[in-house]
């Protein structure tokens, strides 16, 4: 699948003609909307542009999507206008938090980070009800399994009671249960257990697919989150087919490496750079 913009724009025109219109993952928690629903939810670690390009798109067919950003985005008046643009449109603009990793697996330290950069956000007018970790593939962890580890403390679970992390409470929070695609690889997947997936590897039961068509009939009848990463797309079907397989060999090669210790530690000190592919 080459993943340029007319590929969402189709899909997206698909489910409106189809009568399936997007809400946004706070609809879900707050109740609006119980069953048949879809989330078309976006991690935005990069490229804000990119983010506002598929934000427009969705707008279009009257779809309203979920946008989880770093908190280093904010720092950008650019970016910050086209959030602004975005949330205009209706789209959730919230948090897309590494804290965990940030603060090394040290909970006060990601407790003052995440704080601090919801803070932010508020600041902003950016209302924060859901909330969804960032993966960081490469990083090196000791200690905990992942960002998840954070909405999974006791504590912090309920001191953020109002806040739902989709990849930890958000199921048992809005009381409902769903199928999750993501485009995490490059390739679109039905994830096997998104709750659990960083401790108990089940990736080989992952069901992948072809194009977004063959996904279209997986999610009929069914309440879906279909996750993707906006600055993964493009405009262009040659530089997206050429940007595809730089991706793969990159992703080959890494793997390799960090299989030798002093590289699994450099890709861990500059885990950043993931995002940029």
């Amino acid at each position: 699948m080459i993943f340029v913009y007319k590929t969402w724009d189709k899909f997206c025109y698909k489910l409106y003609n189809t009568g399936k219109i997007s809400v946004r993952a706070r609809d879900v928690l707050e109740g609006k909307c119980k069953n048949d629903y879809i989330v078309l939810k976006h991690d935005v670690e990069t490229a804000v542009k990119k983010a506002y390009k598929i934000a427009k798109i969705e707008s279009k067919y009257g779809h309203k999507g979920s946008y989880y950003i770093q908190a280093y985005l904010l720092n950008s008046k650019k970016n910050l206008a086209l959030l602004h643009k975005m949330q205009q449109l209706g789209h959730e603009i919230t948090y897309h938090h590494d804290v965990m990793d940030f603060s090394g697996g040290d909970i006060d330290k990601a407790k003052q980070e995440y704080e601090s950069n919801v803070l932010k956000f508020q600041e902003e007018c950016f209302e924060i009800i859901t909330v969804c970790q960032h993966g960081n593939p490469v990083i090196e962890r000791k200690g905990y399994y992942s960002n998840r580890d954070f909405f999974r403390n006791k504590l912090i679970a309920e001191t953020y009671f109002t806040h739902a992390d989709i990849m930890v409470n958000f199921p048992e929070k809005a009381q409902t249960e769903y199928l999750y695609f993501s485009d995490a690889g490059k390739k679109f997947k039905l994830i096997y257990d998104p709750i659990n997936n960083d401790i108990v590897n089940s990736s080989e039961k992952d069901k992948p697919y072809k194009s977004l068509n063959v996904l279209f009939e997986e999610i009929d009848g069914n309440n879906a989150i279909i996750s993707m990463h906006p600055h993964r797309w493009g405009g262009s079907i040659l530089v997206g087919f050429f940007k595809t397989i730089f991706f793969k060999i990159v992703k080959r090669i890494v793997k390799l490496l960090i299989k030798v210790p002093i590289m699994k530690k450099f890709f861990s000190k500059y885990y950043y750079l993931a995002k940029k592919i």
